[in-house]
């Protein structure tokens, strides 16, 4: 009895070697295809961020143009009036002296 619980021990121990062998394997190749999905994921969610940090940049542009409205055509409206008001020859008064005769 003991040679034959000797030889069941001996392939048990084999079945426990190639069961851990094949285990390895197994779990050194979901590992390696989990690390390129990963890092095929991360180079996605990199240009998501990008792409969602220049919206919200733009975003934030268009609150703030929107936002100061006014102010940007006060701005606008004084341009446009100034280079209308060169346009026809006339001088700017910001020095001007007083002419005394």
């Amino acid at each position: 009895m003991s040679i034959i619980n000797a030889v069941e021990d001996l392939f048990k121990s084999f079945y426990e070697l190639i069961a851990s062998i094949v285990s390895t394997i197994y779990n050194l190749i979901l590992t390696f295809v989990n690390a390129i999905v990963s890092f095929f994921s991360g180079i996605v969610n990199v240009i998501v961020d990008i792409f969602s940090g220049a919206v919200e940049i733009v975003g934030g542009t268009a609150k703030f143009l929107l936002g100061n409205f006014v102010i940007v055509g006060l701005v606008a409206a004084g341009g446009y009036a100034y280079f209308r008001y060169t346009e026809q020859g006339r001088r700017v008064a910001a020095n001007a002296q007083k002419k005394t005769a």
